[in-house]
């Protein structure tokens, strides 16, 4: 048999460097499923964000659609604070509503730009 010079050496060399790749790629697949994870979290938190919008944009539309009721049920013009009134006497709770005359003001206003009702001094909703 003959023994090549060097070649215990060169072996020894291809080793190491096969065991420092074997290790980063240890390293690195760590890293990735930590990220992956991270990712997974982060996309839980964009899925229930968006449930939550869309549950709220659900919930503004529940409401215009009272307010609309409202306003067409009385055919008189009315103010933010008649609305939420008129929704109190119906039994309707603004528990989770931080400033209701806010709310419904805000809601006549969009229906005024969309041409559903038509506005007097003071945002007085008449039903067209």
């Amino acid at each position: 048999m003959f023994q090549i010079p060097g070649l215990w050496v060169l072996t020894d060399v291809l080793q190491s460097a096969l065991h420092e790749v074997r290790t980063k790629i240890a390293s690195k697949t760590q890293q990735r499923d930590r990220l992956n994870a991270e990712i997974a979290q982060l996309q839980a938190t964009e899925i229930g964000l968006q449930n939550a919008l869309g549950q709220q944009i659900q919930a503004e539309i529940a409401w215009t659609n009272l307010v609309r009721t409202v306003i067409h049920s009385t055919g008189m013009a009315m103010r933010a604070v008649e609305v939420r009134d008129t929704l109190g006497n119906w039994g309707y709770n603004f528990a989770g509503i931080k400033n209701p005359l806010a709310f419904f003001n805000t809601i006549l206003q969009r229906l005024a730009e969309q041409g559903e009702i038509h506005t007097q001094r003071y945002w007085s909703a008449i039903p067209i």
